[in-house]
């Protein structure tokens, strides 16, 4: 995780001039799914789509000749899948020997330069969405300098959080969510997965509104962590159901960013999440993030 501030800078020092296409989909699964999310959040006309589904379910229907396909480690079976479903597509991927980086069809391959990952996607994600917002044409310089300077910050906050919901569920079986709005969708959802891989305990990450339609009937006794930029959209209505959500004796935190713009928040609010995944992964004693089968890499779904 340390090392996210130089990769970071890296990856926008090489991509720097990108034009990714719009109007097409990008599909990804995962992290690489929820930086896409993220995008759409933010008026940019693309299409994200869970590959799998998508492999599965839409390609049948031919609507696009093109398309982006995001797979970190270049080796994911159903993003690589769908490679066979597009006349040409652009890659966005971390390690350019993979597969993914090689198929006979690709148009363009965008490297991340994240450097090596062993577990969760931590320096990946940050990378991905430094190409997706180059790609887009938002100039994210100074949001790397904010990343830099207040690097100490977000594990102090995420180290404070981990800390006290270690507490917690050490004592109770409680539910978890994660909460985002606008851009922080994404974040809210790549958080959620990235701390029930580290820590093998469920966490769910969905939108603020739609957690206030019929999610919210669970608050009582649960942990509920709030992505609330002080400049966002939805900051007083934010607020207003973080009061509720005490009244009912949930645990509320919130991760605030007071100084970027919304539209460049997620690059800071995710960061105090990976802290405090390290540390409650640290604290329950887990070493290996994949025990439940293994990562679906590599494997090309065979008469499809």
């Amino acid at each position: 995780m340390y090392d996210i501030p130089i990769q970071a800078r890296l990856c926008y020092e090489k991509n720097k001039g990108l034009i990714l296409p719009d109007k097409v989909p990008y599909l990804g699964m995962g992290s690489s799914y929820f930086a896409a999310v993220t995008l759409r959040y933010l008026g940019v006309k693309i299409f994200p789509e869970l590959a799998g589904d998508y492999f599965h379910f839409i390609r049948s229907l031919k609507q696009f000749d093109n398309a982006v396909l995001i797979s970190q480690s270049g080796r994911t079976t159903d993003v690589l899948n769908c490679a066979s479903c597009f006349k040409e597509y652009t890659a966005i991927v971390n390690d350019t020997r993979s597969p993914l980086a090689n198929q006979s069809n690709l148009k363009l391959v965008v490297p991340i330069y994240a450097g090596n990952e062993r577990f969760s996607s931590t320096k990946t994600f940050i990378n991905t969405l430094i190409a997706l917002y180059l790609g887009h044409g938002f100039d994210v310089k100074n949001v790397l300098d904010s990343v830099e300077h207040k690097f100490s910050e977000y594990e102090l906050i995420g180290n404070s959080i981990g800390s006290a919901l270690y507490k917690r569920i050490r004592k109770h079986k409680v539910k978890c969510v994660i909460l985002g709005s606008g851009p922080n969708v994404g974040i809210a959802c790549q958080a959620a997965l990235m701390l029930s891989e580290s820590t093998k305990y469920p966490f769910i990450g969905m939108s603020l509104t739609q957690y206030e339609h019929g999610y919210k009937e669970t608050a009582e006794n649960a942990v509920i962590i709030v992505i609330n930029p002080s400049n966002g959209i939805l900051y007083d209505r934010t607020n207003r159901l973080m009061d509720v959500l005490r009244k009912v004796n949930a645990m509320v935190f919130e991760i605030n960013e007071p100084e970027l713009d919304e539209v460049y928040s997620p690059f800071t609010s995710i960061l105090p999440f990976y802290f405090m995944a390290g540390f409650l992964s640290a604290k329950l004693g887990i070493s290996n993030p994949f025990r439940v089968g293994n990562k679906i890499t590599e494997r090309m779904d065979e008469g499809l």
